[in-house]
């Protein structure tokens, strides 16, 4: 299955700060859009224990199982060359109460935390900063699709900010797509604000003819092919982008593709090296 999410991220970071750290006129940002708590609870394969209702049903050294894994904050924070500055975005109460706790963990770092929905923070205090002396990267890693194509282009105008994107198009866009291409107005206005352009369309659906005249039917590989139209769309928009590289869940699933793009051939080049250590179109 080769790197997890966690892993492919960290490996970025670290070389994009051991880079930019070497460039004393520079300071660099990082971003991450949905931040979530920080920190994740996960479970043992063996143990039965597997949420907090659970305490009361199962004795102590069966939870003791549980191990906590680092989240994306933590793992940008533990870095040997750490950015400049750290923003975490978060909506969510509790998971934004977690996140402050990091301020007082890592003292030496500026974290700031930003309780708003993450594409009025990007729009609206990120992009119009003066880039002149400053680089970012930001981690899209949403549920669904929350981050439209316009809050994309935004970022790639100011030449400096680069990004891993979440496209998952084995959760929320596959569940949109219907197999008899049936749309109302708001269904396709959704899906169009989201990717972009409505040429979506013609790239997962193919007509052809029936007994009953022209028929239109999804295609077989629909994934594979919006995937890789959504790659070519953001390497137009930042200049490069790497391969999408599958994440399947633990069932085998296919879940999302994570996607590098930005303005630089170096940070190009790390990242698909990366990315191509699992499977990737």
């Amino acid at each position: 299955m080769g790197l997890g999410k966690a892993c492919m991220l960290g490996e970025y970071l670290h070389a994009y700060t051991t880079i930019l750290h070497r460039q004393a006129s520079l300071r660099y940002v990082y971003v991450d859009a949905f931040s979530g708590p920080g920190a994740h609870r996960v479970r043992h394969p063996e143990s039965k224990w597997s949420s907090l209702l659970d305490v009361a049903l199962y004795p102590l050294e069966d939870r003791e199982h549980a191990e906590y894994i680092r989240g994306s904050p933590r793992i940008a924070l533990e870095l040997q060359f750490p950015f400049t500055q750290y923003v975490f975005v978060e909506t969510n109460a509790a998971r934004a109460l977690a996140l402050e706790k990091l301020t007082t963990q890592y003292p030496d770092l500026k974290i700031a935390i930003r309780k708003r929905d993450c594409n009025e923070y990007l729009r609206d205090t990120l992009v119009p900063r003066s880039w002149k002396q400053w680089r970012g990267l930001v981690f899209l890693d949403p549920f669904g699709m929350q981050v439209p194509w316009t809050t994309i282009e935004l970022l790639a105008k100011t030449k400096a900010i680069e990004v891993f994107i979440n496209f998952p198009v084995g959760m929320a866009i596959q569940r949109l797509l219907r197999r008899d291409a049936r749309f109302s107005n708001e269904q396709r206005a959704r899906i169009d604000l989201y990717l972009g352009s409505p040429n979506w369309f013609d790239v997962v659906y193919q007509k052809g003819t029936g007994l009953f005249g022209e028929t239109v039917d999804k295609a077989a590989d629909s994934n594979i092919a919006l995937t890789r139209w959504y790659r070519k769309r953001l390497k137009g928009l930042f200049g490069f982008a790497s391969s999408a590289r599958l994440v399947r869940s633990s069932s085998n699933h296919p879940l999302y593709y994570l996607i590098h793009a930005g303005p630089n051939a170096t940070g190009a080049k790390i990242a698909e090296h990366i990315l191509r250590q699992g499977e990737v179109v």
